[in-house]
Protein backbone atom coordinates (compact mmCIF):
# COMPACT_ATOMS: atom_id res chain seq x y z
CA UNK A 1 0.00 0.00 0.00
CA UNK A 2 1.17 3.57 -0.77
CA UNK A 3 1.76 5.52 2.12
CA UNK A 4 -0.21 8.33 2.80
CA UNK A 5 2.41 11.34 2.27
CA UNK A 6 3.36 9.59 -0.65
CA UNK A 7 -0.27 9.30 -1.99
CA UNK A 8 -0.78 12.53 -1.52
CA UNK A 9 2.27 13.80 -3.49
CA UNK A 10 0.77 11.54 -6.38
CA UNK A 11 -2.41 12.91 -6.42
CA UNK A 12 -1.57 16.74 -6.10
CA UNK A 13 1.63 17.35 -8.25
CA UNK A 14 4.50 14.91 -8.51
CA UNK A 15 6.62 17.45 -10.14
CA UNK A 16 5.37 20.62 -7.73
CA UNK A 17 7.94 20.76 -4.99
CA UNK A 18 5.27 23.26 -3.59
CA UNK A 19 2.81 20.55 -2.78
CA UNK A 20 5.52 18.65 -0.65
CA UNK A 21 6.21 22.31 1.39
CA UNK A 22 2.68 22.06 2.16
CA UNK A 23 2.09 18.57 3.44
CA UNK A 24 4.72 19.16 5.67
CA UNK A 25 3.53 22.22 6.66
CA UNK A 26 0.30 20.77 7.06
CA UNK A 27 1.89 17.65 9.19
CA UNK A 28 3.47 20.48 11.52
CA UNK A 29 0.71 22.22 12.42
CA UNK A 30 -1.56 18.71 12.87
CA UNK A 31 1.07 17.95 15.36
CA UNK A 32 4.35 16.32 13.54
CA UNK A 33 7.82 16.84 15.22
CA UNK A 34 9.88 15.11 12.57
CA UNK A 35 9.38 14.29 9.19
CA UNK A 36 8.96 10.53 10.41
CA UNK A 37 5.87 11.75 11.99
CA UNK A 38 4.46 13.30 8.81
CA UNK A 39 2.43 10.03 7.50
CA UNK A 40 1.10 9.27 11.07
CA UNK A 41 -0.76 12.37 11.95
CA UNK A 42 -1.94 13.13 8.07
CA UNK A 43 -3.49 9.53 8.35
CA UNK A 44 -5.04 10.45 11.50
CA UNK A 45 -6.31 13.92 10.45
CA UNK A 46 -7.84 11.97 7.60
CA UNK A 47 -9.31 9.52 9.41
CA UNK A 48 -11.34 12.08 11.09
CA UNK A 49 -12.44 13.65 8.22
CA UNK A 50 -13.88 10.56 6.83
CA UNK A 51 -15.97 10.16 10.26
CA UNK A 52 -17.23 13.59 9.40
CA UNK A 53 -18.04 13.11 5.67
CA UNK A 54 -20.03 9.77 6.32
CA UNK A 55 -22.48 11.27 8.90
CA UNK A 56 -23.43 13.87 5.82
CA UNK A 57 -22.92 11.07 2.99
CA UNK A 58 -24.20 7.88 4.52
CA UNK A 59 -21.87 5.46 3.59
CA UNK A 60 -18.21 4.40 3.75
CA UNK A 61 -16.93 4.49 0.28
CA UNK A 62 -18.71 8.87 -0.39
CA UNK A 63 -17.21 9.69 2.87
CA UNK A 64 -13.60 8.34 1.83
CA UNK A 65 -13.99 10.53 -1.59
CA UNK A 66 -15.52 12.99 0.61
CA UNK A 67 -12.25 13.43 3.08
CA UNK A 68 -9.60 12.83 0.27
CA UNK A 69 -10.94 15.49 -1.39
CA UNK A 70 -11.21 17.97 1.41
CA UNK A 71 -7.34 17.06 2.08
CA UNK A 72 -5.64 17.90 -0.66
CA UNK A 73 -8.01 21.06 -0.94
CA UNK A 74 -6.43 22.00 2.44
CA UNK A 75 -3.38 21.18 0.99
CA UNK A 76 -3.58 23.13 -1.91
CA UNK A 77 -4.95 26.22 0.16
CA UNK A 78 -2.60 25.55 3.25
CA UNK A 79 -1.10 28.92 2.77
CA UNK A 80 -4.51 30.44 3.14
CA UNK A 81 -4.30 29.34 7.22
CA UNK A 82 -3.69 31.89 9.16
CA UNK A 83 -3.91 30.45 12.61
CA UNK A 84 -7.19 32.26 14.00
CA UNK A 85 -8.64 28.86 14.40
CA UNK A 86 -6.86 25.26 15.76
CA UNK A 87 -6.20 23.52 12.17
CA UNK A 88 -8.85 21.33 13.05
CA UNK A 89 -11.32 23.53 12.67
CA UNK A 90 -10.24 24.42 10.23
CA UNK A 91 -10.18 21.17 7.82
CA UNK A 92 -13.39 20.39 9.66
CA UNK A 93 -15.18 23.19 7.47
CA UNK A 94 -13.59 22.08 5.01
CA UNK A 95 -14.36 18.28 4.82
CA UNK A 96 -18.15 19.35 5.84
CA UNK A 97 -17.97 21.86 2.88
CA UNK A 98 -16.68 19.22 0.56
CA UNK A 99 -19.71 16.83 2.09
CA UNK A 100 -22.52 19.64 1.02
CA UNK A 101 -20.84 19.89 -2.29
CA UNK A 102 -21.32 15.86 -2.97
CA UNK A 103 -24.89 16.18 -1.73
CA UNK A 104 -25.74 18.74 -4.18
CA UNK A 105 -24.09 16.43 -6.94
CA UNK A 106 -26.04 13.17 -5.56
CA UNK A 107 -29.05 12.63 -7.33
CA UNK A 108 -31.52 11.26 -5.39
CA UNK A 109 -32.02 9.64 -1.74
CA UNK A 110 -34.84 7.78 -0.75
CA UNK A 111 -36.15 10.22 2.17
CA UNK A 112 -39.53 11.01 3.38
CA UNK A 113 -42.15 14.63 3.11
CA UNK A 114 -40.66 16.78 6.00
CA UNK A 115 -44.35 17.22 7.10
CA UNK A 116 -45.45 13.84 7.46
CA UNK A 117 -43.19 13.58 10.31
CA UNK A 118 -44.36 16.46 11.77
CA UNK A 119 -47.48 16.86 14.80
CA UNK A 120 -50.81 16.60 13.53
CA UNK A 121 -53.78 19.01 15.17
CA UNK A 122 -57.24 17.91 15.98
CA UNK A 123 -59.68 20.76 15.18
CA UNK A 124 -59.44 21.86 19.18
CA UNK A 125 -56.07 22.49 18.38
CA UNK A 126 -54.75 19.35 20.62
CA UNK A 127 -51.82 16.70 18.65
CA UNK A 128 -53.42 13.99 17.67
CA UNK A 129 -50.68 12.22 18.45
CA UNK A 130 -48.88 13.66 21.49
CA UNK A 131 -45.12 12.61 22.06
CA UNK A 132 -42.72 13.38 24.89
CA UNK A 133 -39.30 14.74 24.05
CA UNK A 134 -36.37 12.25 23.93
CA UNK A 135 -34.10 13.16 27.22
CA UNK A 136 -31.06 13.01 25.53
CA UNK A 137 -29.86 14.67 22.71
CA UNK A 138 -29.43 13.48 19.18
CA UNK A 139 -25.84 14.13 19.62
CA UNK A 140 -25.67 11.90 23.10
CA UNK A 141 -27.67 9.32 21.15
CA UNK A 142 -25.85 8.22 18.18
CA UNK A 143 -22.52 8.18 20.61
CA UNK A 144 -24.20 5.33 21.95
CA UNK A 145 -23.52 1.97 20.32
CA UNK A 146 -26.99 0.26 21.26
CA UNK A 147 -28.68 3.70 19.75
CA UNK A 148 -26.73 4.66 16.93
CA UNK A 149 -27.99 2.60 13.72
CA UNK A 150 -31.58 3.72 14.90
CA UNK A 151 -30.84 7.30 15.17
CA UNK A 152 -28.80 7.37 12.23
CA UNK A 153 -31.49 5.12 10.05
CA UNK A 154 -34.23 8.12 11.86
CA UNK A 155 -31.81 11.12 10.89
CA UNK A 156 -31.12 9.96 7.43
CA UNK A 157 -34.78 9.25 6.25
CA UNK A 158 -35.14 13.45 7.07
CA UNK A 159 -35.47 15.51 3.88
CA UNK A 160 -31.38 16.47 2.63
CA UNK A 161 -32.08 20.03 3.48
CA UNK A 162 -33.45 19.33 7.00
CA UNK A 163 -31.00 16.30 7.72
CA UNK A 164 -28.04 18.51 7.12
CA UNK A 165 -29.14 21.40 9.24
CA UNK A 166 -29.81 19.02 12.29
CA UNK A 167 -26.13 17.83 11.77
CA UNK A 168 -24.28 20.82 11.57
CA UNK A 169 -26.42 22.04 14.49
CA UNK A 170 -26.90 19.51 16.56
CA UNK A 171 -23.93 16.66 15.61
CA UNK A 172 -21.30 19.57 14.92
CA UNK A 173 -22.25 21.86 16.99
CA UNK A 174 -22.11 24.70 14.51
CA UNK A 175 -23.33 28.09 15.39
CA UNK A 176 -26.14 29.43 13.32
CA UNK A 177 -24.08 31.77 11.56
CA UNK A 178 -21.59 29.85 10.56
CA UNK A 179 -24.49 27.26 9.11
CA UNK A 180 -26.53 29.79 7.31
CA UNK A 181 -22.73 30.94 5.69
CA UNK A 182 -22.61 27.20 4.28
CA UNK A 183 -25.65 26.61 3.00
CA UNK A 184 -26.32 30.49 1.72
CA UNK A 185 -29.51 30.78 3.83
CA UNK A 186 -30.62 33.38 6.12
CA UNK A 187 -29.67 32.53 10.39
CA UNK A 188 -33.88 32.91 10.20
CA UNK A 189 -34.24 30.09 7.65
CA UNK A 190 -31.92 28.17 9.33
CA UNK A 191 -33.53 28.26 12.77
CA UNK A 192 -36.79 27.27 11.43
CA UNK A 193 -35.76 24.35 9.53
CA UNK A 194 -33.96 23.03 12.80
CA UNK A 195 -36.71 23.11 15.29
CA UNK A 196 -38.81 21.53 12.13
CA UNK A 197 -35.95 18.84 11.57
CA UNK A 198 -35.76 18.16 15.88
CA UNK A 199 -39.38 17.66 15.70
CA UNK A 200 -39.44 15.26 13.43
CA UNK A 201 -36.65 13.59 14.09
CA UNK A 202 -38.42 13.42 17.87
CA UNK A 203 -41.79 12.17 16.15
CA UNK A 204 -39.43 8.97 14.76
CA UNK A 205 -37.40 8.02 17.61
CA UNK A 206 -40.59 7.90 19.89
CA UNK A 207 -41.75 4.58 19.16
CA UNK A 208 -38.54 3.40 19.84
CA UNK A 209 -37.93 4.69 23.19
CA UNK A 210 -41.53 3.33 24.12
CA UNK A 211 -40.10 0.08 23.14
CA UNK A 212 -37.28 0.87 25.17
CA UNK A 213 -34.46 0.25 22.10
CA UNK A 214 -33.28 3.66 22.77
Amino acid sequence: MIACFARLMVLLAPDDPGAATAVAGLARALGAETPLDYDAVVREALARMVRVAERYVGNRDDAWDCAQEALILAIRKFDQFQGRSQISSWLHRIVVNCALAHLRRRSTRSEVNIDDLLPTFDDQGFAEHPFAPPQASAEDLIERDDARRLVRAAIDVLPETHRTVLLMRDIEEMSMKEIAEALSLTENAIKVRTHRARTALKRQLQPLMTQGRI
